[in-house]
C-alpha cells in the first residue's frame, strides 16, 4: 500500500506558502500566481520584469460550461520576465487552445522546474498534442518535472521521453487513484514511463512513478475522500523497468528511486537494489505471499 503524498495535497502546500506570504511590492515580488478565466494572459507590470520574479502559477478558474468554447478561440501570451525558472500549470482540464503552450514555451526559455497537475496536457486533438511537445523543445535547462495527475492518450508519454532536454534530472510522475473507475491503472501510462531512462543522452538521477491514495473526506458521497489505499499495477509492468534500471549508467545513477507506482517480486526488489548502488532514498511495493518474512 502505497502513503506517497497527493497531488492535491502537494500543490495546496505551494500555493498556501504563498498565500501566507506578507504582500510585498510589485517591484520585489520572487514569485506570482494568476488564476485565468480565459487564455488570454495579462500584461506583467514593469516592475515585474526588474524584480527578478522567478516563480510562475497559472491556475484555470474557467468555468465548465465556457471551457470547451475558449479552446476554439484566439488567445495571447504577452512577454513574460525572462527571469522566470519556475512554473506550474493546474487544472488545466481540457487542455490548452492549439498553440498556447508553443507560445508560452517561446516566453519562458529558461525554466528549470516544472510543475503539470490535474489536466489533459496533450488535449484532444492530433494539434493539440503536437502543441505539448513543442513546448517541451523551447526547454533546454529543464532540471525537474513533476507530472501529478496529468493523463494523455497512449503513446504521448513515449513521444514526450524523446523530447524532454537532456538536462533533465529530477522526473516526477503521479497519480492519484480512483476508486470509483475500475479501469483506472488501465489508463495510466505505466509501459512508457521506462522511456525517461532508456536511451543515449539521459542522465535522470531521481526518479518517481507512484500512486497516491486520495485525500481523505468526512463526506460520506464522496467515494474517493473515503475508501482507503490503492492498488499497484500488476508486476508484469515492471519487468522492463527494472531491466532498464539494470543497465549500464541508469540504475548506478539514481540517488533518489521511488517506483511503488509497480508491484515488483522478490527478485525484482533484489535487482533493484543491487542496480542502483548509489540510491539514498528508495520506495519500492514489494509482491509477498506468505507475509514480511520473505522480505526480511
Amino acid at each position: 500500500m502505497s502513503t506517497s503524498t497527493s497531488p492535491s495535497t502537494f500543490l495546496a502546500t505551494k500555493a498556501t506558502s504563498l498565500e501566507s506570504t506578507q504582500p510585498v511590492p510589485p517591484d520585489q515580488a520572487q514569485a506570482a500566481q494568476i488564476p485565468l478565466q480565459t487564455f488570454n494572459l495579462p500584461t506583467f507590470p514593469p516592475e515585474a520584469f526588474s524584480s527578478g520574479l522567478t516563480s510562475l502559477i497559472l491556475t484555470s478558474d474557467i468555468k465548465l460550461e465556457e471551457y470547451q468554447p475558449l479552446l476554439e478561440q484566439p488567445f495571447s501570451v504577452p512577454d513574460l520576465p525572462p527571469t522566470i525558472t519556475s512554473l506550474t500549470l493546474e487544472l488545466f482540464s481540457l487542455g490548452y487552445p492549439p498553440g498556447f503552450l508553443t507560445e508560452l514555451g517561446k516566453k519562458l526559455p529558461g525554466l528549470k522546474s516544472l510543475t503539470l497537475y490535474s489536466q489533459l496536457l496533450a488535449g484532444t486533438t492530433s494539434y493539440s498534442k503536437d502543441d505539448a511537445i513543442t513546448f517541451f523543445q523551447f526547454q533546454t535547462q529543464l532540471r525537474e518535472l513533476h507530472l501529478l495527475d496529468v493523463f494523455s492518450p497512449k503513446g504521448f508519454y513515449t513521444e514526450l521521453a524523446s523530447r524532454v532536454s537532456p538536462s533533465l534530472k529530477f522526473l516526477e510522475i503521479n497519480f492519484t487513484y480512483r476508486h470509483s473507475d475500475p479501469q483506472f491503472l488501465g489508463s495510466l501510462p505505466s509501459k512508457e514511463i521506462v522511456e525517461f531512462l532508456r536511451g543515449e543522452g539521459k542522465g535522470l538521477v531521481g526518479l518517481t512513478a507512484s500512486i497516491s491514495a486520495p485525500d481523505v473526506t468526512d463526506d460520506e458521497d464522496d467515494r474517493e475522500g473515503t475508501e482507503v489505499g490503492i492498488l499497484p499495477v500488476e508486476k508484469a509492468h515492471a519487468g522492463e523497468l527494472v531491466g532498464v534500471l539494470k543497465g549500464k549508467g541508469v540504475g548506478g545513477e539514481m540517488v533518489m528511486l521511488d517506483v511503488t507506482m509497480f508491484e515488483l517480486s522478490l527478485k525484482q526488489v533484489g535487482d533493484v537494489v543491487g542496480a542502483c548502488g548509489k540510491v539514498k532514498i528508495l520506495g519500492l511495493t514489494v509482491a509477498v505471499e506468505k507475509g514480511w518474512g520473505e522480505v526480511f
